[in-house]
């Protein structure tokens, strides 16, 4: 999978459940939540899909200002529509619902405490009218994931 579209895969594992995880030393999760989690990551990335015209543009503006990958701002300023057209090449393979599946096991495996305080949000923006409100709703939400992903 691309650079470009990678990182923002992450931000879909903010597709946690709302059961809190057992905790001991590290938080556990349950069958119930595992299931939670794919079930709203996987409904992330088919609205994404469905907004398809709407959402590259805006993640690709997302990671512009966030410059990530590195150097991915210099290429948005160079080319945007160059860069927004690799995009939608690279996101037609990503977003078949069988690589949605296999990208949301991956993520729902690795899912973290920060990110599934963002389930709300993501739910929120999954109730908006239209793509142009979704994506308005959603881009922030990326931002903050992508974020906290590069200070780790």
């Amino acid at each position: 999978m691309s650079r470009l579209i990678a990182l923002s895969l992450v931000v879909f594992a903010a597709c946690g459940s709302s059961k809190p995880a057992a905790t001991t030393t590290a938080p556990t999760k349950t069958e119930d939540s595992t299931a939670d989690d794919q079930k709203l990551c996987v409904e992330t990335f088919t609205h994404n899909r469905t907004c398809t015209t709407e959402y590259i543009p805006a993640l690709v503006d997302t990671r512009a200002k966030l410059d990530l990958p590195p150097g991915i701002a210099a290429q948005v300023k160079e080319d945007r529509a160059g860069v927004i057209a690799k995009a939608n090449a690279e996101w037609a393979a990503d977003s078949t619902d069988a690589s949605i599946a296999s990208h949301c096991t991956q993520m729902t495996a690795h899912m973290t405490d920060d990110a599934r305080a963002l389930e709300a949000g993501v739910r929120g923006c999954l109730m908006k009218p239209d793509c142009a409100a979704y994506v308005a709703c959603i881009s922030p939400v990326e931002e903050q994931l992508m974020t906290h992903v590069s200070r780790q």
